[in-house]
């Protein structure tokens, strides 16, 4: 019977053990789980799939257009009458009678064919070109779609790393809190306290657990958000493993210049405006070149009726050479729209030119607010400093029965709120970055 307590008790330590455990997780490895989860990028590399799947199967082009048939074809009479071919005389009776009588009969046939035609132009030179850029947009914009996600986790991840700091700063208040509370309830059971400052010690520990309260609550939320982003269980336990980026002190706009062309949406621009070439000399080429178009079929047919029965086969082809001349005409539809296409690549390097100046003051705004970010950022390090030395001070005078209760209260919030200034300004900082180095798509490591 003991036996079996020990089993039973054995198997809920194991159970308790597996419920309470969790999984660590690094910012890599949450990336991964994006990546590999997130059905926007599912969708996208359906795409990107497609694309190469032109390109892997451009030797189509050069296939001819089979085809095959066949048909069956009758004749039935309907209203011809009877037919006499010869006549006999029949001398007993001294009269002519019809010694053969051809009734119409119905007629049917069968009839297959094969047959195949290929075009060539030059033009398709310009389309395997066309398969290619169509190939690299793909990629491109899977990878935008791509560094979207990951700005996302990385501003989530920082993010929750800076509610656990929050958590834990505000946990150490309350048990600083609970520690003036309990000094407090020694003076007074000693008699070197008031009842008012008993109760206020009390008040001031108590009113700090709802808002420790609500910063859990916000955690909890915030991590269901994250594991929702990354396609894990909401479930599952995570802790997250990682530190906070150091700031970087007066980053320099002039050094950031060289990346502006490398950003997604400038290379799209360039490769839409490459594509819209490549099809604009397919289109010349179609349009002003000849096409030779060579063309072949092969029948046979059987045809059948009451009195013979017919076999015929014959092969037929067509070698044509096909020479537009439209396109040679002052503004016909094809001059039209070959003019349409120059109009169409005019405005694409405009769309670049403005995107480009657009991209330089964006990043020269957010350079400048990492700049003052960072200025706040030591400044409220100064202040903390300060502060935490006014506290100090204020803690040894309460002691000695210098200051109040109050004014150690009051130097231990301005404390609190130190703290909780700067994981604020740390946080606005490392968005700020993320959103810099993901508008110029380079790693975080370069600006160090």
């Amino acid at each position: 019977m003991q036996k079996k307590f020990y089993i039973v008790g054995l198997l809920l330590l194991l159970v308790s053990v597996s419920i309470g455990a969790s999984t660590t997780l690094t910012l890599d490895e949450a990336l991964q789980l994006a990546n590999s989860n997130n059905l926007n990028l599912a969708s996208t590399s359906i795409d990107v799939a497609s694309a190469k799947r032109d390109i892997d199967t451009s030797w189509n082009l050069f296939l001819p257009t089979i085809s095959a048939s066949i048909s069956t074809s009758g004749n039935i009479p309907v209203f011809q009458a009877p037919t006499i071919s010869s006549y006999t005389y029949d001398s007993s009776t001294g009269t002519i009678l019809p010694a053969t009588v051809e009734v119409p009969a119905a007629s049917q046939g069968l009839s297959v064919g094969l047959s195949a035609s290929f075009q060539l132009n030059p033009a398709v030179k310009d389309q395997l070109t066309a398969y290619n850029i169509g190939y690299r947009i793909q990629q491109v914009t899977y990878k935008q779609a791509q560094a979207e996600v990951e700005k996302t986790v990385k501003q989530l991840f920082y993010f929750l790393l800076m509610q656990k700091k929050n958590i834990d700063v505000q946990q150490a208040n309350l048990e600083l809190a609970k520690k003036q509370y309990d000094d407090t309830q020694k003076k007074y059971d000693a008699g070197f306290a008031s009842e008012i400052d008993l109760l206020s010690a009390r008040l001031s520990y108590e009113q700090l657990k709802p808002t420790l309260q609500q910063a859990q609550n916000q955690y909890q939320s915030s991590m269901l958000s994250f594991k929702a982003m990354l396609g894990e269980d909401l479930s599952t336990g995570l802790v997250l493993e990682g530190t906070i980026p150091t700031l970087i002190n007066n980053i320099e706009v002039q050094n950031l210049n060289e990346y502006l062309d490398k950003t997604y949406g400038v290379m799209l621009l360039d490769l839409n405006k490459a594509q819209l070439q490549a099809n604009q000399e397919l289109s010349k080429k179609q349009a002003y070149f000849p096409t030779l178009s060579m063309s072949g079929s092969y029948g046979i047919s059987l045809w059948s009726d009451s009195y013979t029965n017919d076999f015929s086969d014959g092969f037929s082809y067509q070698v044509a050479v096909a020479i537009p001349l439209d396109g040679f005409i002052h503004n016909s539809r094809t001059d039209v729209s070959m003019q349409k296409l120059d109009d169409s690549i005019a405005k694409l390097s405009l769309q670049r030119q403005q995107a480009v100046d657009q991209l330089e003051v964006q990043v020269v705004g957010q350079v400048q607010s990492l700049n003052m970010l960072f200025l706040q950022a030591d400044l409220a390090n100064q202040s903390l400093d300060l502060t935490q030395q006014l506290y100090d001070m204020q803690s040894t005078q309460y002691e000695n029965g210098y200051v109040t209760l109050s004014d150690l209260e009051e130097a231990q919030n301005n404390l609190l709120s130190a703290k909780q200034n700067i994981l604020a300004l740390q946080y606005q900082y490392i968005t700020a970055l993320v959103d810099l180095t993901s508008t110029l798509n380079i790693d975080m490591k370069e600006l160090y």
